[in-house]
């Protein structure tokens, strides 16, 4: 006759136990009006032990920011603007050393329809790194379609300093310079964007349209 050998149940650690070594996160809000009583106690870690902390959390929060921006592109690929955003914004919170999610929470920002949300994006992308094109350019593009020609020109031209090459940009501060009934810098900016790639459509319709 078989012999059946019982076998031990799987062991599952309870959500209540400590992870990592810290302490938990309580739910229940302590009397915090008594300034002897504090409402969270957190025995203080020992110092060397802080940098190595420190770095595993970094670490933790550039996965994070991929994580979050992968679904984000996933999001996007179907066209769900407001579904990406809170992860566009997520990555942008944790992955705070690269510019590359402000840039890109700013443009779908833009296409949510959310101008001051972009703007604010741009302007962090700015602060962090002036000589950024792409941010000035893009700050430019929002500012146009608010009907803000004076600062939107002054985006294009800035951005025209850093990449003095682009034709687009050349022809949208143009379009800037038209609106703002400056005709003959509108004109010269147009004739830069031809010279600079001779078939730009725009560049071409708006040079021999602006009066």
């Amino acid at each position: 006759m078989t012999t059946m050998t019982k076998t031990k149940e799987p062991v599952f650690t309870p959500a209540s136990s400590p992870r990592a070594g810290f302490p938990n996160i309580p739910t229940r809000i302590r009397d915090t009006r008594d300034a002897q009583v504090p409402p969270l106690v957190v025995e203080p870690m020992a110092e060397q032990n802080q940098a190595a902390v420190r770095q595993s959390l970094g670490e933790l929060g550039n996965k994070l920011a991929e994580i979050h921006r992968t679904a984000a592109e996933a999001w996007l690929s179907q066209g769900c603007y407001a579904e990406a955003l809170p992860h566009l914004e997520a990555a942008a919170t944790f992955g705070t050393g690269d510019t590359d999610y402000q840039q890109q929470l700013g443009f779908v920002r833009y296409l949510a329809g959310d101008d001051v949300g972009a703007i604010n994006a741009f302007n962090t992308v700015l602060a962090t790194d002036a000589k950024n094109s792409e941010a000035w350019f893009n700050l430019g593009m929002v500012l146009f379609g608010q009907a803000q020609f004076t600062e939107a020109e002054d985006c294009f031209r800035h951005t025209c300093e850093i990449e003095p090459n682009d034709a687009q940009t050349w022809n949208n501060r143009g379009v800037c310079l038209w609106k703002m009934s400056r005709i003959s810098d509108a004109r010269t900016c147009f004739q830069q964007a031809l010279q600079i790639d001779s078939n730009d459509a725009d560049a071409i319709y708006n040079l021999q349209n602006v009066r």
